[in-house]
């Protein structure tokens, strides 16, 4: 990524006239338990204290945030259990399965259930994306005549449908029942019964296929039928179709989308599909069709686009391809890492570098079995979808191949798509998070404002959300809101959680975060009202001393009716920072 260093900072400009006072004085009330609360992150320690996620601060560009050159991406997969109608959701660190989710009935006692099927009968999903927030999708292809089925999965948060105030869903790999209450072999809203599923819609047409899916520069996605020769472009919030059908001439099998808004598709077959233009809501979407692409799994990086099975990479500036050198194992799924070194292999596993030299080989480790689909974690480590009954991933060490075990998930796992939003973090939307938790001492804290100064080239971004809790352990379960810089926000609790998301430009210029300060809702003493107490409200209120106050004043800072020495006094006492500093 390209950045630049910090050179000086703006100070905030200071009211001229005691007329712009007397316009921003307002009326504000405050729980009797709420108190002023404020933090500033600038310096390395302070942006320490959250959570790096695609960013850093390293040296030269130290004290400030930026892209990391190294891509990275959550530390969870979403893996697709075909022969069970399920999803895992496997933590990448702890290598284990912290939840199961039901793409389809079943469960003990459902009605309308398939049961364990082959990997190429009933519901059968496998095809799955990661938008940036975590949130997960997974595609039931259905190999009967109905429709496709696609399903949200939130990351955090859930859906209270029974009104108990709990998030009701699955922990660890026993998923939730779900039955067909009616008989129409339909999922109803009111079937879903874990919380965490936040919606399931029909797509496309009866025996379309379902088998491409991919995340879109816009956050909304893309799902291919294979039958139907067709793509559908579906809205991420609430799964309602945007546009379609786009008709191409390939049969899609797996698709992503890069930084300019190209859709890149496999077909199984010899031909690689293009669509542009698809974060238009209307189109038009011209298509075209490459040759010569022998594939099966399709991955993007270094602006090229690699397929699996031929193990052929496509230059879209040249309109060329070639054999991907040194990729010489045999392999359907393929991935690039957050170095755009490319990887590939069934059983052997192959890492190659993006100018083609040999990185490592490692062959299929013990108790591991052929292995159709290929993901990259957080860590940069390898992992290959065991495509088995027995439901088994074998990971490697990313830096050398090093066999780091084989885990469980469940029955036919076949997921070679986007299970854990690498493509769409560091292909469609290069970006990165940085996530921090503050503790304002107080319950029912009613928060301020969020300032932070930054520096966002043309087409680049930087995203504010924040939510609170009194208890800490219920952040999770609670939604982000977005913020506005500097601008009051309404929020509740003691603890506040804040999540800043950097988004490059197609240019790859990184923007850049210098600091960021959090504050709680202050009334007395805030004159300037930007959510602290500082010298420039001190400078306000001696500016004042004589007049007479209005109602809630905020100059007023004993509460005598007065603006004199005394209100300078007691408002020192309640400055937000040391020394009464200006942020």
């Amino acid at each position: 990524m390209n950045t630049m260093k910090k050179t000086q900072m703006q100070s905030q400009p200071a009211m001229s006239t005691l007329s712009a006072v007397a316009g921003l004085v307002v009326a504000l009330s405050l729980s009797s338990n709420a108190l002023a609360a404020s933090k500033t992150y600038t310096f390395d320690p302070d942006f320490d204290l959250g959570l790096l996620s695609g960013v850093n601060h390293t040296a030269p560009n130290n004290h400030q945030l930026q892209l990391s050159v190294i891509g990275t991406t959550f530390p969870v997969m979403w893996i697709a259990n075909a022969g069970e109608d399920t999803v895992s959701k496997f933590d990448t660190t702890a290598n284990v399965e912290i939840a199961r989710y039901r793409t389809y009935f079943g469960g003990v006692g459902a009605v309308n259930t398939r049961g364990i099927h082959g990997a190429y009968s009933g519901p059968a999903p496998s095809r799955t994306a990661v938008d940036l927030s975590g949130n997960a999708f997974v595609l039931n292809r259905f190999f009967e005549n109905k429709k496709p089925v696609l399903i949200k999965i939130l990351a955090e948060g859930f859906i209270d449908r029974n009104s108990n105030g709990v998030m009701d869903t699955s922990s660890g790999p026993t998923p939730l029942l779900m039955s067909d209450l009616n008989g129409n072999d339909k999922i109803d809203p009111n079937e879903i019964t874990d919380e965490r599923i936040a919606w399931a819609v029909e797509v496309g047409s009866q025996n379309g296929l379902g088998r491409s899916l991919c995340i879109g520069t816009d956050g909304n996605l893309w799902v291919g039928m294979y039958n139907a020769q067709t793509y559908y472009k579906v809205s991420a919030v609430d799964g309602s179709q945007i546009a379609g059908p786009v008709s191409v001439p390939w049969t899609p099998y797996g698709c992503l989308i890069d930084k300019s808004g190209t859709l890149w598709s496999a077909s199984l077959g010899g031909t690689l599909g293009r669509i542009d233009g698809t974060s238009s809501n209307s189109g038009p979407y011209p298509v075209s069709a490459i040759g010569n692409m022998s594939n099966y799994g399709i991955a993007l990086g270094s602006g090229k686009v690699y397929v699996g099975s031929g193990n052929r990479v496509y230059d879209p500036v040249t309109n060329a391809s070639a054999a991907i050198p040194n990729m010489t194992v045999s392999s359907n799924g393929i991935v690039v890492d957050g170095s755009n070194s490319i990887i590939a292999g069934n059983s052997a596993i192959r890492k190659v570098s993006s100018a083609g030299a040999l990185e490592w080989q490692a062959p299929l480790q013990a108790g591991g079995s052929f292995a159709v689909g290929i993901q990259v974690d957080s860590n940069n480590d390898v992992w290959q979808i065991g495509f088995t009954a027995a439901g088994r991933m074998q990971k490697y060490r990313g830096s050398d191949g090093a066999p780091l075990g084989t885990f469980p998930v469940g029955n036919m796992p076949y997921t070679y798509s986007d299970a854990a939003g690498f493509a769409a973090r560091n292909s469609t939307i290069p970006s990165g998070t940085w996530t921090v938790k503050f503790d304002s001492g107080a319950a029912g804290t009613a928060w301020g404002k969020i300032n932070w100064t930054d520096l966002v080239p043309a087409g680049a971004l930087i995203e504010v959300q924040a939510r609170t809790a009194d208890n800490e352990a219920d952040l999770p379960i609670k939604a982000y809101q977005p913020i506005s810089k500097g601008v009051q926000f309404a929020a509740l609790g003691r603890h506040i959680q804040i999540l800043t998301t950097l988004k490059a430009n197609t240019n790859n210029d990184s923007p850049i975060l210098f600091d960021l300060s959090v504050n709680s809702l202050v009334s007395t003493c805030d004159v300037d009202l930007d959510g602290d107490v500082d010298t420039a409200d001190l400078r306000l209120i001696r500016a004042g001393i004589g007049q007479v106050p209005v109602a809630n004043d905020p100059r007023d800072g004993n509460g005598d009716g007065k603006i004199d020495a005394r209100d300078v006094r007691a408002c020192t006492f309640k400055c937000t920072r040391a020394s009464c500093a200006i942020n």
